[in-house]
């Protein structure tokens, strides 16, 4: 409705007393051919003009803007508002201190306020923090004793990618004189996808391993005994002779089967949830292929969608293969340090929020 109109609904409020009701009925019979508001409209009205001068907020935050004066009041409101409520959006703040959303937005630059997004984390339960100081104390004398002990172990993990993996928007651009309308298809229908396996040590990775049906003991077990091997052959022998060997606590990974002959075969020198170095549970924070690897791989993967399975697979291994050696040993060596360090600043509890 335009300023006229609500003018005119004024009058026949004044007319009828304020009655609204009997408003909106005279309003309609005067005006058979307009939008025919309803009654609390004819109040709304009413408060507006006498709290703001105006027919709405918008109004008087327009009138505000182009005023562009931010006096000390304004500012005090808008920095007290965050202060209480930390986590509103600027317009809201906007609504509710009366300024438009972009004067809340440039008082917040004023003061070097930003906005911050939350880092998503693993639960951990109340005796995993001990369980990673006692792990992270052990590796760390391990690294005193032999400065280059993180280059022995063999950092290992196993990944699902399917084509309904996450697109991210921020990667994907497209440039054009006109809108292309362009959309990329993120949710199938049919679901197809591949498990993957791979292991960092120094600056080297071993993989990309592909399986299909999901990873059980027996299955794992035979991964270990016949694929495993040919890869460490590409190590050269002393790397081989002084590795251990590291997994997480994934059922298949705690079975006794597995035990036994990551027993025989590294006799003592591998880390897991029942081994003879313990793995602390629910730690993907200081594995670098949970917080480097994986993250890195389905970005590439998926910036252009793959269209099947054999597609899917190339892409996993074309990114693998562009790895280089620095990136590689950045986060099996510095990445590892720094996360070590901020775990034992944090008393073993999460810490990827100070990253």
């Amino acid at each position: 409705m335009n300023n006229q109109e609500k003018v005119q609904m004024l009058l026949i409020y004044g007319r009828c007393n304020r009655n609204s009701r009997q408003s909106a009925k005279m309003y309609a019979e005067q005006y058979p051919g307009r939008y025919h508001p309803p009654h609390t409209l004819f109040i709304k009205i009413e408060k507006l003009l006498i709290n703001h001068g105006a027919f709405s907020v918008k109004g008087v935050r327009n009138q505000q803007i182009r005023q562009n004066n931010i006096n000390d009041d304004v500012e005090l409101q808008v920095l007290a508002y965050i202060r209480l409520n930390p986590r509103s959006s600027v317009r809201h703040v906007g609504r509710e201190v009366g300024i438009s959303f972009g004067l809340v937005h440039k008082i917040l630059k004023k003061h070097k306020l930003h906005p911050y997004k939350p880092e998503l984390v693993q639960h951990l339960r109340p005796t995993d923090p001990d369980r990673r100081l006692n792990f992270i104390a052990w590796l760390l004398v391990q690294i005193d004793t032999q400065p280059l002990f993180l280059n022995q172990i063999l950092w290992t993990d196993e990944s699902k990618f399917t084509n309904n993996g996450v697109i991210n928007k921020q990667n994907n651009r497209l440039w054009s004189d006109v809108n292309p309308h362009w959309a990329v298809d993120s949710r199938h229908q049919t679901v197809w996808g591949t498990n993957v396996w791979c292991g960092l040590i120094g600056g080297k990775l071993l993989g990309p391993y592909f399986y299909e049906e999901n990873l059980n003991a027996r299955r794992y077990l035979a991964f270990l005994t016949n694929v495993l091997p040919l890869m460490l052959e590409n190590l050269p022998l002393a790397t081989r002779q002084t590795l251990y060997f590291q997994h997480d606590g994934a059922p298949a990974h705690n079975a006794h089967i597995v035990r036994d002959h990551l027993n025989r075969v590294y006799e003592g020198k591998w880390f897991g949830t029942y081994g003879p170095i313990e793995w602390p549970a629910r730690s993907p924070d200081i594995t670098p292929l949970d917080f480097f690897l994986w993250g890195h791989l389905k970005t590439i993967v998926y910036a252009d969608p793959p269209v099947n399975l054999a597609d899917l697979k190339n892409k996993i291994v074309v990114a693998c293969n562009n790895l280089t050696e620095n990136q590689i040993m950045s986060a099996t060596n510095r990445g590892c340090l720094q996360r070590f360090q901020l775990c034992v600043e944090n008393h073993g509890a999460n810490f990827e929020q100070f990253i």
